[in-house]
């Protein structure tokens, strides 16, 4: 079924579709899977108007509904509910946002369903009026829980052939879903195959612009969501392997044990658990007795992440099998929140596609007096250093930096205690000349307002993977900040974690070609930050760790010195006590890519560092910087 936008100003932004006709009579719940209806229009639905008068069709109970969905031209996500099990999950991989980084495509499903003998109305919504487009399908023989098991979604620009990428691999019998929205009519679609089993065409729009397809029992290997387009047209696909119902009955999951914080901020609590045994197909977490979310069979962190300072909470977990037989519950435990802990505001992010000379990103929330703002801005392909200020603070202060692969600048700046901007504020990213600029900000409180940083450094890479890190070791409670910036455009993203402790991505652009994550209360010990890619492409990362307002304030200030190395990646310590000596830096060298560690203000030599013969740095009157032989730690001598 295809969404079309609407044209009528009194409707509440919502489209409703029904499940339509029956394809073929619903097998045994421990056959392979099986579709069991589909939907086709060729007509809008918009608003309040209905589809065309059809007969109900039944859904069964235990049944996978799934599908492809897109909201264009909007910001935030398109939503996905239906009248009989409400809310659908939505997968975290595969989220893609339309060519011009606007709007949001993601994949929806509800496993498990109820019964529904009179047929489901599904209501896709969007945040403001927008065009919609969405095709979905029902399907019986699919795991009760824990059923996706992978996701690969791609976008082309002006093709006929359509490949989503592999999957990782999966087992044999599984369900493999695909679908596609293009943006122009493709005349035909052609379906096609994955490890040598034809796919099955299951809906389209008369255009050929929405379409799906599967393959009800997969062979083994990675799985490809791949189609034939009548015409070149620009296209969004997804292709989601699900886990069949076992044919055999499952090893029952032992109760989880240790269940324990591995932080607590006031708006946030991070769980971790050891695995439980068993046929274990995921983990359900309670809150208070109520469930507040899942996690799958090899994760076994969770972040709790809607919670309010000074509150008591009491949790627990179960684990769970394919048929939905759970563990008895983990031993509780209760949860007091502080009243005050580092806590992100508001973010924002771009990645404008010309050349300008500057770009103005806006905070539309009030900044309070004493808030961080922090952000990884970059400017390619122009010399000199990217710029930062903003219209309440003036010029923030620059951290560590890095470059496009020997071009432009990249840097981290920041501005601790904030003056008050009660309408909010307007960051200005300037160049020495018209360039690409690309940022990632956000605002926080709670943190030191004096000597906030401690410690910074960068990375860069190429792949599906980016990290940076470890740190030295920060105390507990620190605000832990990492940022992404990638050359291509990887479509989504997964946030990683640090001493066990979950990321939440807190600000990105459409194309998460600009990303910034947090862990509110870091867990003592060395940080780290990672993120997961849904396209690879060069990369370059951020990883900085705040003090908080508890936090013990350095009576002096420091600028953070001015070094050049050929190394992966820099480190800079920010001291938290008077010093007569400069900060220090570490470096360790694992590529041969250069990377800068800069200052705003003053620029003394770093103390005495490297491996000879490269020693760089000062020494106290009467020695050098310099080392016995080759290789060898430089030291003042």
């Amino acid at each position: 079924m295809q969404f079309l936008p609407s044209t009528h100003s009194g409707a509440r932004r919502v489209v409703i579709a029904t499940l339509g006709a029956l394809l073929a009579p619903r097998p045994s719940p421990r056959r392979p899977p099986r579709h069991s209806s589909r939907e086709r229009h060729s007509q809008p639905v918009l608003g309040s108007r209905r589809p065309p008068s059809r007969s109900p069709v039944r859904v069964a109970g235990g049944d996978l509904l799934v599908g492809w969905f897109s909201q264009y031209n909007v910001p935030g996500e398109v939503q996905v509910s239906d009248n009989v099990n409400g809310t659908w999950t939505r997968a975290a991989a595969g989220a893609q946002a339309f060519d011009d980084d606007t709007g949001d495509i993601a994949l929806y499903y509800r496993e498990n369903s109820r019964a529904a003998p009179g047929g489901i109305t599904i209501t896709v919504s969007a945040s403001a009026s927008a065009f919609l487009q969405g095709t979905v399908a029902d399907y019986s023989g699919v795991a009760l829980a824990g059923s996706l098991d992978q996701v690969a979604a791609a976008h082309g620009n002006e093709g006929r052939v359509v490949d989503t990428g592999a999957t990782a691999a999966v087992g044999a019998g599984e369900l493999v879903f695909a679908a596609l929205f293009t943006d122009a009519a493709p005349g035909s679609v052609t379906p096609g195959s994955s490890n040598g089993i034809p796919y099955t065409p299951r809906a389209q729009t008369s255009s050929g612009s929405v379409y799906e397809e599967d393959i009800t029992a997969s062979a083994a290997g990675p799985q490809h969501g791949t189609a034939t387009l009548g015409n070149a047209v620009e296209w969004y696909a997804v292709c989601a392997v699900f886990r069949p119902y076992p044919a055999t009955p499952p090893v029952p999951p032992s109760t989880p044990s240790g269940l324990g914080t591995s932080s607590v901020a006031s708006t946030r609590v991070a769980l971790s658990w050891s695995p439980s045994s068993g046929s274990v197909a995921g983990y359900t977490v309670y809150r208070d007795g109520a469930v507040i979310g899942t996690t799958g069979p090899d994760t076994t962190i969770f972040l709790d992440r809607d919670v309010t300072p000074s509150t008591t909470h009491t949790y627990s977990v179960d684990a769970f099998d394919l048929v939905n037989d759970h563990s008895a519950p983990s031993a509780p435990l209760t949860v007091t929140t502080p009243a005050q802990s580092p806590e992100f505001v508001q973010g924002a992010a771009a990645s404008p596609a010309t050349r300008l000379p500057s770009y103005t990103l806006t905070l539309t929330e009030p900044v309070l007096a004493g808030d961080l703002l922090v952000g990884w801005f970059s400017q390619f392909d122009v010399p000199g250093e990217v710029r930062v200020s903003d219209d309440v603070n003036g010029p923030w202060t620059r951290s560590v930096s890095t470059t496009w692969s020997g071009t432009g600048d990249i840097a981290l700046y920041y501005r601790e205690n904030s003056a008050p901007a009660p309408s909010g504020l307007r960051i200005t990213v300037s160049a020495s000349a018209s360039a690409y600029l690309q940022e990632v900000v956000a605002d926080f409180r709670g943190v030191a307002a004096v000597g906030a940083l401690d410690q910074a450094m960068v990375s860069q890479g190429v792949g599906t993977y980016a990290s940076v890190g470890p740190t030295a070791p920060v105390p507990a409670g620190e605000l832990v900040v990492a940022a992404v910036l990638t050359g291509g455009q990887p479509r989504w993203a997964t946030p990683g974690s640090s001493e066990r402790v979950p990321y939440l991505i807190d600000a990105h652009n459409g194309s998460y070609a600009s990303d910034l994550e947090d862990i509110l209360s870091s867990a003592a010990g060395p940080q780290v930050g990672s993120l997961t890619l849904g396209a690879a492409t060069n990369w370059y990362m951020a990883l900085a760790a705040f003090r908080s307002t508890g936090s013990p304030t350095p009576t002096t200030t420091s600028t953070t010195p001015r070094t050049t190395t050929s190394t992966s990646t820099t480190t800079v310590t920010v001291p938290r006590t008077t010093t007569t000596q400069p900060p220090t830096a570490t470096s360790t060298s694992t590529t041969t890519t250069t990377t800068h560690a800069t200052t705003t203000t003053t620029r003394p030599l770093l103390p005495c560092g490297g491996l000879f013969p490269v020693c760089l740095g000062s020494c106290p009157p009467g020695l050098t910087c310099t080392a016995g032989g080759l290789l060898e730690a430089c030291a003042c001598r």
